[in-house]
Parts: C-alpha cells; structure tokens; sequence
C-alpha cells in the first residue's frame, strides 16, 4: 500500500504541470466531463461536486462540524440542519467526473491567497474511497511577502457522502480562512 501511495504521489508531481494548464478557478459555471464508459473497463468512476466558502466565523465552523456529524450523505439533510445565519456563503459548485488513479486538479484563489489542490482517488474498499491529497498554497502575508506551503496526504471518505476539507486549518474557536465541500459520488 505505502509503495503504490508513494509511485501514485510521484505520478501526482509529475502531473501539476499538466493541472496548472488545465485547472479551473472556482467559482465557475457547472459542467461536466464524460468519462467514456466502455462495457469491458472495470475502473470506477466517481463524480466530484465542489463548492468553497471564504472567511468563516466560528459559529459558521461549528455549524458546519455539526452538520457533517448528522448528515447521512443527503445535501437536502445538510441544508436543513445548518441555520441560515451560520451558513457561508457558498460559491458555485463544479462538476466532475473522475476515475479510479486519475488526478483531479482546482484552483482557488482570493486576494490572499492561491490554493492548487489536487484530489486523485487511489483505491475503492466496500464503500470508502481512499485520496491522495496535494495542495500548493501561496499566501500573501501582511507585510506583502509571499509563503508557499506545501503538503501531500491521503484522506478516506465514504461514498454519497458530503466531506469538509480546510486546507488552511479551521476550528470552532478561530474560525477558517476557506473550507471546501466535496460530495462524492460513484457512478
């Protein structure tokens, strides 16, 4: 496993050229990408819905949290529970469709800061898709200099479920700078 991750993570390197060229910002229109589905492949195909948030309050962190904890996977559970005064502002969904080894890549940026986040799922187990995460994030600091942080992981989330990912950190006591919901769903 600790073999195949790391030959996976090297492919992801070797491809953020490749992503920087086609990675779109968010907030764009939705689309979609078909993935030909031929009867004799076997690889899994999953679909990515993708919004982001900015600047969060941390009642807006903690109604996320609680959220997530009671949601089953249903966007119209998740919607309910969370009140309106405590929901961010979301941005615009994206779409797309993935298979199982192939890197999705986005780009988020405000004027602090550009995110390239790369999601590629690596291996299915019953109902729980294993990721490999990498992010490249460029922050602007107050005295107007630049830091780039940098960091590759990987993430298990199950299937038709909504997962909350803060790639700048983010509690219920500070609050957090962008949050990304990912519903992922097998197709």
């Amino acid at each position: 496993m600790k073999r195949s991750t790391l030959t996976l993570a090297a492919i992801s390197i070797l491809n953020v050229a490749w992503l920087f060229a086609q990675t779109p910002s968010i907030p764009t229109a939705p689309s979609s990408i078909a993935i030909p589905d031929s009867p004799s492949s076997n690889i899994p195909v999953f679909q990515f819905q993708i919004r982001t948030a900015f600047t969060l309050t941390p009642g807006m962190v903690s109604a996320i949290q609680s959220a997530s904890l009671g949601s089953q996977g249903s966007k119209a559970a998740q919607g309910e529970s969370i009140e309106k005064a405590n929901s961010p502002k979301w941005e615009d969904a994206i779409v797309r469709e993935v298979s199982l080894a192939s890197p999705l890549g986005i780009k988020i940026q405000n004027d602090r800061f550009i995110a390239i986040i790369v999601l590629m799922p690596i291996e299915l187990i019953k109902k729980d898709i294993t990721m490999l995460v990498q992010n490249h994030i460029y922050m602007r600091s107050q005295d107007n200099s630049i830091q780039l942080n940098t960091s590759v992981h990987t993430v298990r989330i199950p299937v038709d479920s909504v997962f909350y990912y803060y790639p700048l950190g983010g509690d219920s006591k500070q609050g957090a700078p962008m949050v990304i919901e990912i519903l992922v769903n097998s197709k």
